[in-house]
């Protein structure tokens, strides 16, 4: 497993599918100039997706060799389809980046990397309440079927919220994005500037 010196960090955003996480993460990230480690899924991919932007995409025998040669830091099994993190992409993007990575986990993930790295990991919970995930998850075309797994976990996931460090409430984008950065920003300890 990789040694994270003292400066580094890696912030986990976590919560209920459908609540922006990604979204959030991703502009998050681009405001701070933190970079993403991708995780791999034996999932197929979705209409919108790409792979090596949103998932490695793996068919079960790729994904079952890399885990027994040890190449995974975590694995979790979501509907029958395994999702997890390899420790050379985390020690990969310290070397060319230093400081600080994020992830999107679920919150078996994040708290497998919360109990490997100890106080290097920040989790932020990102949450919207129930019904706006399921309209969120039907506007970006899910089928009744698939909002319904989805919203399967929806309690579960909200289950995990006491345990993050931070926690944002998605309703409006910008807001959380702007208030999240500012978080972020007392770790990096570059002080933003407050701009009105």
């Amino acid at each position: 497993m990789y040694e994270l010196k003292e400066k580094e960090m890696i912030f986990v955003f976590t919560g209920p599918n459908g609540a922006g996480r990604r979204t959030v993460a991703e502009m998050s990230g681009s405001t701070l100039g933190i970079k993403q480690v991708i995780s791999y899924t034996t999932r197929p991919p979705r209409a919108n997706e790409v792979d090596g932007q949103d998932y490695h995409f793996l068919n079960p025998a790729q994904f079952f060799q890399a885990q027994q040669s040890g190449e995974f830091l975590e694995i979790t099994e979501i509907d029958g389809n395994l999702y997890g993190i390899k420790h050379s992409d985390i020690e990969k993007k310290f070397q060319q980046q230093k400081g600080s990575l994020y992830l999107i986990l679920n919150s078996h993930g994040a708290q497998h990397l919360k109990d490997a790295y100890g106080e290097h990991v920040v989790r932020i919970f990102i949450y919207a309440d129930r019904n706006l995930v399921a309209k969120r998850l039907h506007d970006s075309g899910f089928s009744e079927e698939e909002i319904a797994r989805q919203l399967s976990h929806y309690d579960e996931e909200m289950a995990y919220r006491s345990k993050c460090e931070h926690a944002f409430e998605n309703i409006d984008l910008a807001h959380t994005v702007f208030d999240l950065t500012k978080a972020l920003d007392s770790y990096l300890q570059r002080n933003l500037l407050e701009l009105d």
